[in-house]
């Protein structure tokens, strides 16, 4: 339901890979605290200024201003971008994990530690998306709502990260030799990332229940009842329904999560029951029930494991040629490398992952209509989306590409050619050519991974 800050994981990657600068301002620690404060507020103040100003002249009430205040949300990477510019000043220049070593030095678990000079970024990014809400009061959500919800979106993808740095904290208390084994054997640690991965997508319908408040769906109710039918004429398994409270937020979203049957979890939110017709849910639950019928979950988790296999070859073909030519300045050379790390992490999970996704919710989209034949029904529960989230129809293509879904004009489009029997669409009913390709070479990068790292 919501999407990776990828500013926060190119926080993360500076920080695992910080190495204190040769040479550093003579500061007292109370200045630090102190000009941290000033350096994670100044881009807050400067988006502040920037989405009063927008919300003035461009009142979210006008559907004609909807494209454009669209467009502004899609320009938010560019504050936090400013955020994590200040970030890094607090890193290289405030040597701000050194002094969180310092006063919490008590604390035996170092890696966990180091998480705590995470939090400026972290305050930046919650307050930069506080202040791109109020360029949409069509959503009547209060604040404090707001704040929680964006909290959460944050905390999502930190959590695997914590048990993986969890895991390395464990390391440290092993005996001398084992360490050593490990540090001689760099695909060990490939391997302790494996699970924790694996375990994000068992475990995702519960780690969304334990963010986010919900509810089963009344198990007397017509509603209830027309699901179960077409369910049965899936032949899919779940769990359950699950509604998701949004409250005075007012969003309308569904998504599946889990791998296997007996943890697999739709979710709905109450502002689609409340909103939507019996008919459009059942295409929506439809679209989720594509999702699993064409087992993209499983796909998902196969293209991160492929992330891991694949970044063995990044380093070797370019990181460690640029590194090497660049010199032998330790913080120049950890900065060289984690921008090398981020390029190859915005390519693999921006670019190519998010047309994946793309691919995919248009062949879900396809399941809907064939499964439940209505597809005027789930056209109007698309034009629905649109509006209540506050998205316009339709999107430049340039901005599509950053997008995990399609606009929702591609979208409608895509069944009416499907309506038309449109011979492009009719690829869409079988396994797609791209998950293919990447199921047949995964074991090939995985035998050669692990001889590079030998």
């Amino acid at each position: 339901m919501g999407q990776i800050s990828i500013i926060l994981i190119a926080g993360l990657l500076f920080l695992f890979s910080f190495e204190p600068p040769q040479t550093s301002l003579n500061i007292s620690d109370a200045q630090v605290v102190l000009w941290t404060i000033v350096l994670t507020g100044f881009p807050i103040l400067i988006t502040c200024f920037v989405t009063a100003y927008v919300a003035r002249t461009f009142p979210a009430h006008k559907e004609e201003n909807l494209p454009t205040l669209y467009r502004l949300r899609h320009f938010m990477i560019v504050f936090e971008c400013l955020s994590l510019a200040a970030y890094l000043c607090n890193l290289y220049l405030l040597n701000l994990p050194m002094l969180i070593d310092k006063h919490f030095s008590f604390f035996p678990m170092a890696h966990l530690r180091q998480t705590l000079a995470l939090l400026p970024l972290l305050v930046g990014l919650i307050c930069i998306r506080l202040a791109f809400y109020r360029v949409n009061k069509l959503q009547s959500g209060h604040y404090r709502e707001i704040l929680s919800l964006q909290f959460k979106f944050l905390l999502f993808p930190l959590l695997p990260m914590f048990l993986y740095l969890l895991i390395m904290d464990a390391i440290h208390w092993l005996p001398y030799s084992a360490k050593v084994f490990i540090v001689e054997h760099p695909y060990i640690l490939i391997g302790l990332i494996l699970p924790v991965i694996i375990s994000v997508y068992i475990f995702a319908p519960l780690l969304m229940q334990l963010l986010w408040k919900t509810e089963r769906l009344a198990a007397d109710s017509v509603l209830k009842e027309k699901l179960d039918r077409l369910t049965r004429q899936s032949g899919i398994k779940y769990r359950e329904v699950v509604v998701w409270q949004t409250g005075s937020l007012l969003i309308a979203n569904a998504a599946v999560a889990g791998t296997f049957p007996w943890n697999r979890r739709i979710f709905l939110t109450d502002a689609l029951l409340e909103y939507f017709t019996d008919e459009e849910i059942e295409t929506v639950v439809a679209h989720e029930l594509g999702h699993i019928r064409y087992r993209h979950i499983p796909t998902y988790m196969l293209f991160s494991l492929f992330y891991l296999l694949n970044y063995p070859f990044f380093y070797l073909l370019v990181e460690e040629p640029l590194v090497a030519y660049l010199g032998e300045s330790q913080s120049l050379l950890s900065v060289v490398s984690t921008l090398c790390s981020l390029t190859f992490l915005i390519i693999y999970f921006i670019v190519i992952f998010r047309y994946l996704s793309r691919r995919c919710e248009h062949q879900a989209d396809l399941y809907a209509v064939r499964l439940t034949e209505k597809p005027e029904a789930f056209k109007g529960a698309l034009a629905k989306l649109a509006v209540l989230n506050s998205v316009p129809r339709s999107i430049q293509r340039f901005f599509e590409i950053f997008n995990t879904h399609p606009s929702i004009h591609r979208r409608i489009e895509f069944v009416n050619q499907w309506i038309e029997q449109n011979s492009a669409v009719q690829r869409y009913k079988n396994y797609l050519v791209e998950v293919k390709v990447l199921i047949a070479l995964l074991p090939v990068f995985g035998i050669l991974a692990v001889l590079l790292l030998r």
